[in-house]
């Protein structure tokens, strides 16, 4: 049971950390960043200016469900990392929500192309 568990929680960290990175590339102002890493600072390495920082924390509220006070309450994050970090703890204190494939497609609508 402990295994299964254990097995469970990294599989919901993996999951969670692979749609933000897929996230942050898809809105990533830079036409090609296809392996963002969690070290890479959005604004200097990734391209994002405040226009696309507001996007990108409207597009996790709607993935994961965050409500605004969860946002409002959020330190800086600088890092891809930062907020895969910040997301799995939102998560774990049950104010934000795994996405399911349905809210995954729902947002990846709203996400535009690089071409937008």
């Amino acid at each position: 049971m402990i295994d299964e568990t254990a097995e469970q929680g990294e599989s919901l960290d993996s999951t969670v950390r692979d749609l933000i990175r897929k996230l942050v590339s898809e809105l990533s102002p830079l036409q090609k960043s296809p392996d963002v890493r969690p070290d890479q600072i959005l604004r200097d390495e990734l391209g994002y200016d405040s226009v696309r920082q507001v996007e990108l924390t409207f597009f996790l509220e709607e993935l994961f469900g965050f409500d605004s006070s969860v946002i409002d309450e959020a330190p800086f994050m600088e890092t891809v990392g930062d907020l895969e970090d910040f997301t799995l703890d939102v998560i774990s204190r049950g104010r934000a929500k795994v996405p399911s494939q349905s809210d995954i497609d729902r947002v990846r609508d709203l996400v535009p192309t690089q071409s937008e």
